[in-house]
């Protein structure tokens, strides 16, 4: 039987595909799909279109006319027969005898895992589930067919099926920059640092020539499956030497993350002193360091986002070169809080912007004290400019990431009624239970 569908939901054609596929749910009368490309769900989700192992990915939510018990029933069958084949699986009960139901990336995370539990995600009167085309795929033929054509051959060449990704233009652009003494004081959920507007993350992967970080691939892996736009990685600049540094450095993101080749991404040179060191690196040889880097990345023919981390009050207006500039200075930030509110005291006015060395800084790193999601004591960072030109600097070209919910709303006649009513015309005979959308 079809599954009923709220007012307004709009679906592309791998979210036509996963709808038909929980036809197959025993009792699929209970089913309402309450959300697919339409609604808010963040600056980047499934739901708008993302990729999963290099293959396109859709989001839908599936209510059960908010009947605790049915809604339990269904995350459970999902969850104990499907788990392998999905990206993304949560929903929260009421119940004490069970620990939700959350899937991430092909993956059972009993009480939550990377999203951090009930209190933190929600999703109790919903079932959210994302799944990639491969595995869809795989779903269908464990169904019985030859997926897609000849299971659905009717949404089969939709006019916007190369609309793969779905990142939305934003502004202004904040940042989250890191390394392992943040990882041991506090969660780093950056499933959590997504939700709260993070755009573009960097964490600190290596120091001098022999240094590396415990958990610079962790947590990169994390940012990269919670959605975060833009991710890079920082090495820790000593002087002299600076030719094997930067070889040590470009050698452990390739060996930890060889994906970052696939993505925009950021690679800071942090030029400040070590206590251990004689001296901080002189101008010349964070000038060194950024040529060097750069030739790196052209002799692999993949780009990337070179920037100093090369603070007036290290530097002042002695650099050479031309590379962009990562200052800080955390005048205005006032007491440790959300980073939204410490920028505020700052502002795009603030003397930390101010011209140096013939360049106004592209990045200000403005707190080092501001909470990030549910972490604390976090370096934050504000871009100068939009997300596009923060992927254009990196590289790559934006339109490779557009709005997904956009496209759609072009490709697709336009509904009737976009918004849905709070008590929607689909109900259970002889039920007099509320409707309510959910997100």
């Amino acid at each position: 039987m079809a599954i009923q569908q709220f007012p307004g939901v709009i679906l592309g054609p791998l979210g036509t595909r996963m709808v038909k596929f929980l036809e197959t749910y025993p009792r699929a009368d209970e089913l309402r799909i309450t959300s697919g490309m339409d609604g808010d769900h963040g600056l980047q989700s499934h739901h708008y279109g993302l990729s999963y192992q290099g293959s396109p990915t859709a989001a839908i939510d599936i209510g059960c006319d908010l009947d605790d018990v049915k809604m339990r029933d269904f995350a459970k069958w999902m969850y104990d027969n499907y788990s392998n084949y999905t990206v993304e699986l949560i929903h929260s009960t009421p119940f004490a005898d069970d620990d939700g139901f959350y899937v991430k990336n092909q993956q059972q995370f009993p009480g939550g895992g990377p999203y951090g539990g009930p209190a933190t995600i929600g999703h109790y009167d919903h079932t959210h589930w994302a799944t990639s085309a491969d595995l869809m795929t795989q779903l269908e033929q464990l169904a019985g067919g030859s997926a897609p054509d000849r299971v659905h051959p009717e949404i089969t060449g939709s006019p916007v099926a190369a609309v793969t990704t779905g990142v939305a233009n934003t502004a202004p652009v904040w940042g989250w920059d890191a390394s392992d003494f943040d990882f041991n004081r506090g969660p780093m959920n950056m499933v959590a640092a997504q939700r709260d507007g993070i755009s573009f993350f960097i964490y600190k992967t290596s120091e001098g020539t022999d240094w590396q970080s415990q958990h610079y691939q962790t947590v990169l892996e994390r940012g990269r499956d919670a959605g975060i736009p833009v991710l890079g990685s920082y090495h820790f600049l000593w002087p002299d030497d600076i030719e094997s540094q930067i070889e040590f450095w470009v050698s452990c993101v390739d060996e930890q993350t060889p994906w970052w080749k696939e993505r925009p991404w950021i690679w800071q040179i942090d030029a400040e002193q070590s206590p251990n060191a004689p001296r901080p690196p002189s101008a010349d040889e964070v000038l060194q360091a950024v040529q060097l880097t750069q030739q790196h990345l052209a002799d692999r023919g993949a780009p990337g986002y070179v920037i100093g981390y090369t603070p007036y009050w290290m530097y002042g207006d002695t650099l050479t070169g031309d590379y962009d500039i990562w200052a800080s200075n955390y005048n205005g930030s006032g007491p440790p809080r959300p980073f939204r509110d410490q920028y505020q005291g700052v502002g795009d006015n603030a003397v930390g912007w101010n011209v140096m060395s013939g360049r106004k800084p592209s990045i200000l790193q403005f707190a080092s004290d501001g909470v990030v999601g549910n972490q604390e004591t976090c370096c934050v960072d504000k871009f100068d400019g939009d997300l596009y030109d923060l992927i254009r600097k990196c590289g790559r070209e934006p339109q490779q990431a557009i709005s997904v919910a956009a496209a759609m709303a072009a490709a697709l006649p336009r509904p009737k009624q976009r918004r849905r009513r709070v008590t929607p015309p689909i109900l259970v005979p002889n039920s007099n239970k509320a409707h309510a959308p959910v997100g």
